[in-house]
């Protein structure tokens, strides 16, 4: 059973949007989607394992994705029109628009099956052999390349499902940028300079990218044979972990007593820290373990041993003001029923 939330008090049009889910859900046992593949490999056996079990969903962990997929509706319905598309094309100045719009294949989805697996996917966009994916994420992902990588795999898994389609290693990701700043554009010359950005990668070659899919089945295989305890964990960079801090607190010069809730300095390296340490009489330093991420997006924390020890450490942090949520709650459900 699915019990889904509204824990930050999004407003009832908000909230039901993010969580309708429209989705055609494949109920054979065996398929597997390319996006699916990329997810750890504990996540995807907790999921197959307890797919039935109590999972609760929260409202507004699901506003990215449905951004990401209104965005995607968006796009294929632009394209949906033919005579429309095609006088655009041609006030654009492409020559031969006809020949263009009907060489571009949109949301294709398309199977392979592999060790007794099915592999489904469905790219955004494929045109003259290239593939393209149309992600709506931050400007700070995309500087810091923290998904170009799954970016790489889940469109070199496309090129192994429509060979006869992709033809390229070259493939493209489309940003449009969530949170696009002008005036950081304007001030910084390494920020994205517009909404939107092409980033051209280089996609693993078809041997590589069968190799990735087979070992990731056969680890898929293993650990769902094997009892939660011998679960292999997430990694710190499957978990989107943020870097450890060293957190130095010094003694108060006049009461002698240290004030733990503001630290006099922050490091990211232990040495630096000891050293001041060393320098200050009676500083203290703290370990501060990285934060993670990816939690808040896995519908499994319920039973993940895992992260219920992370969270024990405080490890895993997000908070609500629950007096001031179920306040906006009653308001904003007031005002849409009268």
């Amino acid at each position: 059973m699915t019990k889904y939330t509204n824990k930050t008090g999004l407003s009832l049009p908000i909230a039901v949007w993010a969580l309708m889910d429209n989705y055609n859900y494949d109920s054979r046992d065996n398929i597997i989607s390319a996006s699916t593949l990329l997810k750890p490999t504990r996540q995807i056996v907790l999921g197959r394992k307890y797919k039935d079990c109590d999972k609760e969903i929260e409202a507004s962990d699901l506003i990215a994705s449905s951004m990401g997929t209104a965005l995607h509706d968006s796009v294929e319905k632009a394209w949906k029109n033919r005579d429309k598309t095609i006088g655009l094309l041609e006030s654009l100045n492409y020559l031969q628009a006809e020949k263009i719009y009907d060489d571009v294949v949109l949301e294709k989805r398309t199977e392979k099956e592999i060790n007794g697996y099915i592999i489904s996917g469905q790219f955004d966009i494929a045109f003259n052999g290239h593939v393209c994916d149309i992600k709506s994420t931050s400007v700070w992902s995309y500087i810091f390349g923290s998904k170009e990588k799954d970016y790489i795999n889940q469109m070199s898994i496309y090129r192994w499902l429509n060979q006869d389609i992709i033809t390229e290693d070259k493939a493209y990701v489309e940003y449009i940028f969530t949170d696009w700043s002008q005036v950081k554009a304007l001030q910084d010359s390494q920020y994205p300079q517009a909404r939107t950005h092409t980033l051209e990668v280089t996609l693993m070659s078809l041997e590589d990218t069968e190799k990735f899919i087979i070992d990731k089945l056969a680890d898929i295989d293993k650990f769902m044979a094997l009892p939660d305890k011998h679960l292999i964990l997430c990694s710190d960079d499957e978990l989107w972990r943020s870097e450890d801090s060293w957190k130095a607190y010094k003694p108060n010069a006049k009461t002698g007593k240290i004030n733990y809730a503001r630290a006099s300095k922050v490091f990211d390296n232990e040495k630096y820290a000891v050293a001041y340490q060393s320098l200050t009489k009676g500083t203290e330093v703290k370990l501060f373990k990285g934060e993670v991420k990816r939690c808040k997006y896995c519908n499994y924390t319920n039973i993940c041993n895992q992260y219920s020890e992370m969270k024990l450490m405080g490890e895993v942090k997000w908070y609500t003001n629950q007096r001031l949520l179920k306040k906006n709650q009653i308001l904003r459900l007031t005002i849409w029923l009268n």
